[in-house]
């Protein structure tokens, strides 16, 4: 493969400063040369996140954004907390509280496990309720060794607790399902507490397995301790199904749910239906998963994680398997006029970014010109575009509005390094129609084929797409027309150059801007 010298078209007009300091708020300036760094110091063993929060030790694994405390001005996330340590007990609840998804306080253990002989050898997902002054957590008590024994493996617990950190377990109150009510014995977890106002009972809705299709039954209660079966609240259509959730919103119901390590959700004008699957499947792609949901300030929110990569070999490596569990990750719903949801960066963190900042950067392998914050950009089959400066050791918004050519192959964003030969792309693929990530280099992009998991569909009709770049050290999620989201986790990108990048055609990113969160 051969490779061009850099364009720097003279009939274009091109900012060319030498000095690397200074330029107005939110320009790119462009540099006949620029010294890149080549390697970076970067190491997640010492990363402390922000936006996208971890414990200090361990990772986030489902989350259960707490309800009934919607006053408070703030919001309670419990999660599986996953240490990663190979003890035979695993997934304690523990917890995080946040006022704006950009500052988050670690409040450590709230439901402990017991041990290898009990139904909490392990803890599954649940919800967490305050009802009046008692704080109610209903959860999955798992024991793979109970298979042996020819019990099942899980059961609906419950524990409760007056100051939502210390939690007192109610073992007598424990069940499972039974082959007579004609649910698996083998899949049955993640109970959702939801208060019926129309009927005063509470439901617990668990999902489980029916006639081999996933099932999302329905416990009914008015006491929170005796619970009788009603028939499953709907039927997703998948051949299984975890972490249900319920809610209203305005004349609708909401009922989400996990499958496929995707994250989707069914709506009902009532709670007995009919429920119909939206018109866009998922809200973002196989990093992202168990996302439950959230209100703070009157706005909803939907929790989940975003996966590590190669974590439990310890390798973290970008070629590596997607794993269970990861950092924290907030996204904020909104509602369109016909009633279906999107999601969008939550205003609270795009507030907590300062003003833009200027953006050095060398065009490489490519022809093109930098007016203001607009890049426009040619290059060949291979890639080329503009590379900039590493990014810095904070938390950074990256914001564009991009414009392909009709003829182009594709356009994106270029991490890991100065050179298109070794960076990793994040590309909006107009051959396939996919903005996508599959590990793969800018050079190589063009080989690459459809099935990634990371990735979305988009319309390559309009050839136009704003995007809101969200990165915290390896996690970056790239927000799509504010209306869903892609995940990633790029090793390689803390404290090392990035860059914009077109292939085989033309691109315009237009309002190109990074800001840097504020202290």
């Amino acid at each position: 493969m051969k490779l061009r010298k850099l364009l720097v078209s003279l009939g274009t007009v091109i900012f060319l400063i030498v000095n690397l300091v200074g330029g107005a708020a939110g320009e790119v300036l462009l540099h006949e040369t620029m010294n890149f760094a080549t390697s970076s110091s970067w190491d997640i063993h010492q990363a402390e996140y922000t936006v996208f929060a971890k414990p200090p030790k361990g990772w986030v694994g489902d989350v259960m954004p707490m309800a009934g405390d919607e006053e408070s001005g703030e919001l309670r996330l419990f999660y599986l907390q996953d240490w990663r340590d190979g003890a035979p007990t695993y997934h304690p609840f523990h917890s995080f509280v946040t006022r704006d998804f950009v500052h988050y306080e670690y409040l450590g253990e709230a439901i402990p496990t017991t041990n290898v002989d009990h139904y909490d050898m392990a803890l599954g997902t649940g919800s967490v309720t305050k009802i009046g002054d008692t704080y109610h957590a209903f959860y999955t008590g798992n024991n793979p060794r109970f298979f042996s024994k020819g019990k099942p493996r899980e059961y609906i617990r419950h524990a409760i607790s007056q100051d939502g950190v210390h939690f007192t377990k109610l073992e007598e109150e424990t069940f499972t399902s039974s082959p007579a009510e004609g649910y698996s014995t083998e899949d049955f977890r993640d109970p959702f507490l939801f208060h019926n106002e129309e009927s005063g009972e509470y439901w617990l809705l668990i999902t489980t397995v029916r006639n081999g299709r996933a099932a999302i039954a329905r416990y009914a209660s008015r006491d929170l301790s005796s619970w009788e079966l009603r028939e499953p609240l709907l039927l997703p259509g998948t051949t299984s199904c975890e972490c249900p959730d319920l809610f209203k919103w305005g004349d609708w119901w909401y009922c989400f749910y996990s499958t496929d390590w995707v994250t989707r959700y069914m709506r009902a004008p009532s709670l007995e239906g009919p429920w119909e699957h939206p018109p866009m499947e998922a809200f973002d792609s196989h990093a992202f998963y168990a996302a439950k949901t959230g209100v703070l300030n009157g706005k909803h929110y939907l929790c989940g994680w975003i996966a590590t990569r190669g974590g439990y070999s310890g390798e973290f490596s970008d070629t590596s398997a997607w794993d269970w569990a990861g950092n924290l990750a907030v996204y904020e719903l909104e509602q369109d006029p016909e009633g279906w949801l999107s999601i969008h960066l939550p205003e609270t963190i795009r507030e907590a970014f300062g003003e833009p900042v200027p953006l050095n950067g060398q065009l490489l392998l490519a022809e093109g010109s930098a007016e203001g914050n607009r890049v426009t950009i040619s290059a060949d089959r291979d890639g080329g575009g503009v590379v900039f400066e590493a990014l810095p050791d904070r938390p950074v918004l990256i914001s564009t509005d991009v414009t392909i050519s009709e003829n182009a192959r594709g356009a994106g964003f270029s991490f890991g390094g100065a050179n298109y030969y070794r960076a990793l792309a994040v590309e909006l693929d107009m051959k396939f129609g996919l903005l996508r990530y599959d590990s793969s280099i800018v050079a190589r992009m063009r080989y690459s084929v459809e099935s990634s998991h990371i990735s979305r569909k988009i319309d390559t009709e309009k050839r136009s797409y704003h995007l809101d770049v969200l990165i915290d050290n390896d996690v970056a999620v790239f927000f799509l027309d504010n209306r869903e989201a892609l995940s990633t986790r790029i090793y390689r990108m803390p404290g090392m150059p990035w860059g914009v990048y077109v292939s085989d055609g033309e691109a315009c990113f237009d309002n190109l801007t990074m800001r840097i969160l504020e202290k």
